[in-house]
């Protein structure tokens, strides 16, 4: 790693690590997590991108995910299934998950508080980010316009995933989110966040096996503007967004959890090994944190195919990687407050 940045190095917290603050200069916010009943909700076809959603800067809205056991992985017989998607049984702890993908305007008051500089703008390994250009030749390139701000050619809104920041971006978001609110936010491990996709299904998809009704859950490949721009084979369906669509317009899981399946891919805390050895449970440390690891990243985003948003399908990366699909969600351990 270049010396101009080592300083993400020192500064990057993981897991459970927290800086103190002082009672004077910051006061300690707290939240209750909201506890999801499917039995009430109305799963008919969502209202499209109406309003804005309504965003707090510093306090992700988060629900209460029970401890328990799962099958992770895909069973042989899974249709599009990956070889590095070996099914085993794994245990997690309750924790607490965000209802959404961290937002534009969330990171914008991160941004606004520190005056924080993205890899993407400081041409850390290159800059920008990894885009899609539809204006020209309807292509993906690395784009040294693109960063946080723009990640493609188009007005992004607040209430949008923020993308195109990397790993150590991310990390350097939960030290200021956990110092400024006495909270301790972090990444999921890989294991929690397929435990929390699946939300007690043991199905290719949440809402079951039939990819084509995607469109009603996730905002994933679509025929949406599928002309010319070179997708994979898309979801037979129309989800109304060709880019990442505001967070919370499809229906949720039945842990009452937004778009863990399709609109933009979520990093985990987690190394990402083809054979999981054990790393799937359990977040990176700083020490082992460098460019020659591979981090897990989740979920599929508003590009991907059938195959990329199944709940088991795993991607991968070098924490330094910046894409305009891909964004995060943090979770919180339920011991901890």
């Amino acid at each position: 790693m270049t010396s101009m940045h080592s300083h993400r190095q020192i500064l990057v917290l993981f897991c459970c690590t927290v800086a103190s603050i002082s009672a004077v200069a910051k006061q300690q916010i707290t939240q209750p997590d909201e506890v999801f009943d499917t039995a009430t909700r109305d799963f008919s076809p969502p209202k499209r991108a109406r309003r804005p959603v309504a965003i707090n800067p510093l306090i992700p809205k988060t629900v209460a995910i029970p401890g328990g056991c799962f099958q992770m992985g895909s069973p042989d017989y899974e249709h599009h299934r990956s070889n590095n998607e070996k099914r085993h049984r794994v245990c997690v702890k309750g924790f607490s998950m965000a209802t959404h993908e961290a937002t534009l305007a969330e990171f914008k008051a991160f941004v606004a508080d520190t005056g924080y500089v993205t890899d993407a703008e400081i041409d850390y390994q290159a800059r920008g980010c990894w885009s899609f250009d539809h204006e020209q030749k309807k292509s993906w390139a690395w784009r040294a316009w693109a960063d946080w701000r723009k990640p493609v050619k188009k007005e992004v809104r607040d209430d949008e995933p923020v993308t195109c920041v990397s790993f150590y971006d991310i990390n350097q978001y939960i030290a200021w989110l956990n110092q400024t609110t006495g909270q301790h936010y972090r990444l999921p491990t890989e294991a929690e966040w397929e435990y929390a996709a699946r939300a007690g299904r043991n199905t290719s998809y949440f809402w079951g096996n039939n990819a084509d009704l995607s469109c009603r859950y996730a905002n994933a490949a679509d025929l949406s503007e599928f002309s010319g721009v070179g997708w994979p084979i898309p979801h037979q369906c129309i989800d109304q967004y060709f880019f990442a669509a505001p967070v919370k317009q499809f229906l949720p899981n039945q842990f009452g959890l937004y778009d863990m399946l399709g609109n933009v891919w979520e990093w985990t805390c987690s190394q990402f090994l083809n054979d999981y050895q054990g790393q799937e449970q359990r977040c990176l440390n700083g020490d082992e944190n460098n460019n020659a690891l591979f981090i897990a990243v989740r979920g599929g985003g508003w590009n991907a195919d059938p195959a990329r948003v199944r709940a088991a399908y795993r991607n991968w990366h070098s924490p330094w990687v910046r894409l305009a699909t891909w964004g995060f969600r943090l979770v919180k351990d339920n011991d901890r407050r």
